[in-house]
């Protein structure tokens, strides 16, 4: 299992693709990698594989796992204590301004396929665990 820390939280990556964002009162958000129709359209506009048919689990775990990085790496680099969206739904209290946060992490998903970055890579690089 890959733990890292950033933005007032303990991102835990388990091998079964499950990735769980832990905070410091005891809150936390589960996060399974999706495989909807929904989700694997996200994957292929995302850049996680050409098309649908060649995309693979592991797409769909890399997806998931950026995304959830993508929140604390936002929250990090803006100098917020922590994602107002993952720490509202960890609270069970949605963050008002959610859907702009979601835009900002799925646009800057986006940037990082098509620039072949690698988004957890970057939030080891920033928490100091690289």
């Amino acid at each position: 299992m890959l733990t890292l820390h950033l933005a007032g939280s303990s991102i835990e990556m388990d091998a079964s693709g499950l990735t769980t964002t832990l905070y410091g009162d005891g809150s936390f958000v589960k996060a399974w990698p999706g495989d909807s129709a929904e989700d694997r359209a996200r994957a292929v506009s995302l850049g996680y594989a050409r098309n649908d048919t060649s995309l693979t689990r592991d797409s769909l775990v890399q997806m998931s796992r950026e995304h959830e990085a993508g929140h604390a790496i936002l929250a990090s680099v803006m100098g917020l204590p922590h994602s107002p969206t993952l720490k509202g739904v960890a609270d069970g209290r949605y963050w008002p301004h959610w859907q702009a946060e979601e835009a900002a992490v799925l646009a800057v998903q986006r940037y990082a396929r098509m620039a072949g970055v690698d988004l957890v890579e970057v939030a080891r690089r920033i928490s100091g665990q690289a």
